[in-house]
């Protein structure tokens, strides 16, 4: 008991967190407004804002649900819940991660396209393995994949919350100043938060892996 209700507070916090960075990122999207995007929409590809916006909500959406399944109550005792919410969120995942390799194909800034790439590669890489191995029954390997999974779902979460230290970090190496203002420096983070916030999701998700191993 003491374990799960363990297990439940540091979801809550993890939920918390992320679905506010979150809701920021997703902010500038309710609008459907192509102007406000933080993704600079490509001119050559029309239909590219339409399945931006597709992207990010459902990424949202999986990022809302998909800690639930994670719950040892949910898992143990109502394995049909488990059960919906995977399959609900794996959908999320597929279209979310298709429509992320298309957006990433006609994002404007290189190092920004190669960041949707690989993430949308493994987000989808990981969702079909975490699915095959509860398709075998190998439910152990299954909870792996799904860790890894749901790391990277919640990139576009940590990646918002990392940008403070990248700002820091990039001031600190440019002698607390940018020739260009807030604007340059901002700039620069968004180039790559997306990595940082991949990198640290990954090492934080094999970690507890290998915790989970040992035990």
């Amino acid at each position: 008991m003491k374990e799960t209700r363990k297990v439940r507070i540091i979801w809550s916090v993890i939920v918390v967190l992320a679905t506010g960075a979150a809701g920021f990122a997703v902010a500038p999207y309710l609008y459907f407004d192509p102007s406000l995007s933080r993704v600079e929409p490509n001119p050559s590809f029309p239909p590219h804002y339409a399945l931006l916006l597709v992207h990010i909500w459902c990424s949202f959406l999986a990022l809302l649900i998909g800690w639930i399944q994670f719950l040892p109550g949910t898992r143990k005792r109502r394995t049909d819940v488990h059960r919906v919410v995977g399959r609900i969120y794996l959908g999320l995942v597929a279209v979310g991660g298709v429509t992320g390799l298309t957006v990433g194909m006609f994002a404007t800034s290189y190092i920004r396209q190669m960041a949707f790439l690989t993430l949308g590669l493994l987000w989808l890489f990981t969702a079909w393995k975490g699915y095959r191995k509860a398709r075998l029954g190998e439910y152990g390997e299954h909870r792996m994949w799904m860790v890894r999974n749901y790391s990277l779902t919640l990139v576009a979460a940590s990646a918002r919350l990392l940008t403070p230290f990248c700002i820091l970090i990039y001031l600190a190496g440019h002698g607390g100043q940018s020739a260009g203002g807030v604007a340059t420096v901002m700039k620069q983070v968004l180039q790559i938060n997306i990595w940082i916030g991949l990198a640290t999701n990954l090492v934080i998700a094999e970690w507890i892996i290998l915790n989970r191993i040992k035990r």
